[in-house]
């Protein structure tokens, strides 16, 4: 039986809503059962893995640290969209995991 696969899209800024933890928590959920899970990061959702946020004046717990962990919980794929980063100003090493950079073709 192949497994089922499942990619998880992030495309909201962390911490204007609650759609970031909430993904991250269906990303975590899904391994748990063995699902094939990918990540994909585009528009501001790529500021879910910019590294150096700092949360103490909005009083959040920095739930964003967590992506650092997903290959330990088995997600191999992690993409994210170039024209995203580009248009941030943001560059690969600025993210706090290592990430297929997909170009928007």
């Amino acid at each position: 039986m192949t497994a089922q696969q499942f990619l998880y899209i992030f495309s909201a800024a962390p911490y204007s809503n609650a759609t970031g933890q909430e993904g991250l928590d269906a990303v975590l959920i899904g391994t748990a059962f063995d699902l094939q899970v990918s990540v994909l990061f585009l528009h501001d959702g790529v500021f879910q893995l910019k590294t150096g946020q700092n949360v103490a004046a909005i009083e959040l717990s920095q739930f964003t640290k967590t992506f650092t962990a997903l290959q330990d919980f088995g997600v191999q794929n992690q993409y994210v969209l170039d024209s995203s980063l580009a248009a941030r100003g943001l560059e690969p090493e600025h993210l706090s995991i290592a990430v297929e950079v997909l170009n928007q073709e």
